[in-house]
């Protein structure tokens, strides 16, 4: 089995992550524990040229975007999307 990632969170990522209520929370840990096995899935998405910042949406509502160095994970953003925070809503 491949060693995990440490993981860190500034303390902005920190407040976002604690705001979660119980089932998103539940939802974060699990993909964070994916991510900590592979912080590089098909699924995340380099935002830096040298591929080592990275985003990804862990749940269809909360997206997060950390950095890869050293065997460290270092969660610098969580967002939380909410259905009412839309501008203009998806309406045929």
């Amino acid at each position: 089995m491949a060693p995990t990632y440490d993981v860190y969170y500034t303390e902005q990522a920190a407040v976002a992550r604690d705001r979660l209520d119980d089932q998103q929370r539940t939802a974060f840990d699990k993909g964070i524990a994916l991510l900590a096995r592979d912080p590089f899935l098909p699924v995340s998405r380099p935002i830096s040229s040298t591929g080592d910042d990275r985003t990804i949406r862990l749940t269809q509502n909360i997206l997060v975007e950390y950095t890869v160095s050293r065997g460290r994970l270092l969660i610098f953003i969580v967002e939380v999307f909410n259905d009412q925070d839309v501008l203009i809503p998806d309406e045929a």
